[in-house]
């Protein structure tokens, strides 16, 4: 079954590590935005309803989505209320700040019953360096607000390779993740891209990033910390008790449909990818900016790649299945799998656990 993914792009202020398509908009910019993105769910309403009805997941992510007012998100909600009433995994972005009883109860009323909620570190200087609104007071009276509102399936983002951080920052941030009592955390190492306030910082020698042995140490520490902690490591980058995997993200890792709906927003329907414009004055004209048929090369190469995300890796006997193919012959496995780089475990392919910190590597090679 599917999965929606919903793009709200406004945020209050933008901070200095992001590249996602974002903007801070007036009242008046985020209603016409809202109206377009009604028009655009009603279009996939018309192209197949049962098939919008019968979506797995709903995620809506940013920017900021808990910066529109109340009204402008029960707008959004209603529209799919549809979908959220029937769906599995039901998740928003929320930056903690922002986060209110009445947001909640919100929320609750339209059986949202995952929330993201975007830290970062629990450093309150770095946050202010990041441009980040809270503090972590903030984030634990939030988490615990939510808690006794009665949803208790919640994610946070942490990042780890921000300027000047040190192994000792990375102990203090999962000392305080560990008295949250949360199920999931999304843990990303910073990437520097072209297109941010941290990339002119760098260049500018204002900051300076870290070097490659140090956020491989800061890796090993996190993964060994929340093995110590019960969590799975199901992903590179994410974290979880038992039974709270993230549904809707594991869509993605494991070439499923889904919906991409708003600014910038790619989707992956029959066997067709698609993105939306990502200039706000197109998407108000035509949201779709470009299609692409998958093929049979495109989709095999694709399998590899976000399969290997995945800490169980990738399924030879799906793929077999899918492509009616040898994933051993159509690519260059051997000299991974004698070196022990990759593991084969029963059906699948694995990165070795202490190799995922150079995946993109070992992927592009195998490409």
């Amino acid at each position: 079954m599917p999965g929606i993914y919903i793009h709200i792009p406004f945020c209050n202020s933008v901070c200095i590590y992001c590249d996602f398509t974002k903007m801070v908009g007036n009242e008046e910019k985020k209603n016409k935005y809202i109206q377009k993105l009604l028009k655009e769910i009603d279009f996939y309403y018309n192209l197949n309803y049962n098939k919008m009805l019968g979506c797995e997941t709903v995620y809506i992510g940013g920017g900021t989505p808990n910066s529109l007012s109340l009204e402008q998100l029960e707008l959004i909600f209603k529209k799919i209320e549809p979908i959220l009433t029937n769906s599995k995994e039901n998740t928003i972005e929320l930056n903690p700040e922002l986060i209110t009883k009445d947001l909640i109860l919100l929320l609750k009323k339209y059986h949202f019953n995952r929330l993201s909620i975007g830290v970062e570190t629990f450093n309150d200087e770095r946050l202010k360096i990041l441009h980040r609104h809270h503090d972590t007071k903030t984030v634990f009276d939030k988490i615990k607000l939510i808690k006794e509102l009665g949803i208790n399936n919640i994610n946070i983002d942490l990042i780890f390779g921000l300027p000047n951080q040190t192994l000792d920052d990375i102990k203090y941030d999962l000392d305080c993740f560990k008295k949250l009592n949360i199920n999931h955390l999304s843990y990303y190492n910073l990437i520097l891209e072209d297109k941010t306030i941290l990339n002119k910082y760098i260049n500018s020698h204002k900051l300076s990033l870290l070097d490659d042995d140090l956020l491989a140490d800061m890796y090993d520490y996190i993964n060994n910390c929340l093995k110590e902690l019960g969590f799975i490591h199901y992903e590179i980058s994410n974290y979880t008790k038992k039974g709270y995997e993230s549904i809707h993200n594991l869509k993605y890792w494991s070439e499923e449909e889904y919906y991409g709906i708003g600014l910038s927003a790619s989707g992956f329907l029959d066997n067709v990818r698609y993105k939306n414009n990502d200039k706000l004055d197109l998407y108000l004209s035509d949201f779709i900016k470009e299609k692409e048929i998958i093929t049979l090369e495109e989709a095999k190469k694709e399998f590899v790649i976000f399969g290997l995300r995945k800490i169980k890796g990738i399924s030879i006997s799906e793929y077999k299945k899918r492509y009616n193919s040898d994933l051993l012959k159509d690519f260059k496995f051997d000299k991974y799998l004698k070196n022990g780089i990759i593991i084969k475990d029963d059906d699948f392919l694995k990165i070795k656990e202490d190799k995922l910190f150079i995946s993109n590597l070992i992927i592009g090679d195998l490409l």
